[in-house]
């Protein structure tokens, strides 16, 4: 469903903004449009431009990637407060404007969004992720491989289970736990196990 050219891809595994930005223009010129590449320019802006301080890059999809969680765990005690931080985070990342975009629009917002998770996953591959005894010891592989599936999890199936919105972030689940399942041979299984470790607990 969300099948693009190699070109494409070499801009969606793409993590330094800067360069992205490069691969983007360049593939606006040589690539047929297929109606999505407005919002590709939107999504772009969005994600790395602050409208308070446009001077200053930031990364307001990973942000999210560390926020889904603390929402995903205010909502066991909170569950008004969380709704409402949850929708207002849709909001924000206008996760609904790829509908106006027909099918080009949900592939460039997956591809987004696999791009955020690959950058955020990529993150937790040194002993630093997680650190134990108050940050003083890194953490085993097998602990950060237990974290990384907790912490993808709570950012995408979970919070929007937790919170009934599996429709509004039915892209964003899709596309961050693909991402997750390319981190390692057995993802997708730790990931199936701690699912079902977590259904009783929603």
């Amino acid at each position: 469903m969300y099948e693009q050219s190699a070109r494409w891809n070499e801009y969606y595994r793409e993590l330094e903004p800067k360069k992205r930005l490069k691969l983007r223009n360049e593939l606006f010129m040589l690539e047929p449009d297929d109606g999505a590449n407005e919002y590709r320019k939107f999504l772009y802006e969005i994600r790395y431009t602050d409208p308070k301080n446009p001077k200053e890059e930031r990364d307001l999809f990973l942000w999210h990637c560390i926020n889904f969680p603390f929402i995903f765990r205010n909502a066991r005690v909170f569950k008004g407060f969380a709704r409402k931080e949850l929708r207002g985070a849709i909001a924000e990342l206008h996760l609904a404007d790829a509908a106006e975009y027909g099918e080009a629009g949900e592939r460039a917002l997956y591809w987004e969004i696999r791009n955020t998770a690959k950058r955020y996953f990529s993150t937790t591959e040194s002993g630093s992720y997680r650190k134990k005894l108050f940050g003083m010891m890194n953490s085993a592989e097998s602990e950060r491989n237990f974290q990384r599936c907790k912490d993808c999890y709570e950012m995408s199936e979970g919070v929007a289970k937790r919170l009934g919105m599996e429709t509004e972030l039915r892209i964003w689940v899709q596309a961050v736990e693909d991402e997750f399942i390319c981190t390692g041979e057995n993802a997708a299984a730790n990931l199936e196990d701690y699912r079902k470790e977590m259904e009783s607990k929603l």
